[in-house]
């Protein structure tokens, strides 16, 4: 039997490799029993709840998928109901892939199963949640040059001007869990907003 070295260097894409399922072990589980969705599905439907309708070809250059993955992808939505493909005024050669107003309710579904799992993530990195979401970022942007394709189609800011994320509050001081909760509830609140949906 081969022995262990613990000391060997590894690679940055061994690291994503290990995050990876770490990640699908965490949400798939939860919900699929909860949602029916698993955390690949919940993916595909927030792109497209969020950043819909777009091309399919966006799609493949937002998240390297292959054309002919993004294809069964679509058609697996459409024959649950969940997704529809509608002209393109911008173009008359392809279609636009948007969620129905069915898809939207499971996504909304998942959504509250995903978001206490956020939370949940959120209270262990604690106050390094930015710090680290930052680092993922420039690594995301580093993989898409590498790769030739598109910038992600949402951005943080690197630096966030303190005057724009002051809540006044009145009682006693929130723990480091609590606090984290009401970030990941204004995150919460603040895609819905983005996505039109009611306060």
């Amino acid at each position: 039997m081969p022995t262990p070295r613990p000391d060997a260097p590894m690679s940055v894409l061994f690291d994503l490799w290990l995050i990876n399922h770490l990640l699908s072990n965490a949400l798939d589980g939860v919900l699929t029993e909860h949602s029916g969705l698993n955390g690949e599905e919940f993916g595909f439907y927030s792109l497209l709840r969020r950043f819909g309708p777009v091309p399919s070809g966006q799609i493949s250059r937002w998240t390297a998928m292959r054309p002919t993955t993004v294809s069964t992808w679509v058609r697996r939505l459409q024959q649950r109901g969940h997704a529809e493909q509608q002209p393109n005024p911008a173009d008359g050669r392809s279609r636009l892939v948007a969620l129905t107003a069915v898809g939207e309710q499971a996504h909304a579904l998942a959504a509250e199963t995903f978001l206490a799992a956020t939370r949940t993530l959120s209270a262990a990195l604690g106050s390094e949640e930015q710090r680290q979401r930052i680092s993922l970022q420039r690594l995301d942007a580093a993989l898409r040059e590498v790769g030739g394709l598109d910038p992600r189609p949402y951005d943080l800011s690197e630096h966030p001007d303190p005057a724009d994320n002051q809540l006044t509050y009145v009682g006693r001081p929130l723990d480091p869990t609590e606090e984290q909760t009401v970030r990941a509830y204004i995150d919460f609140v603040r895609s819905r907003t983005a996505q039109g949906a009611p306060r």
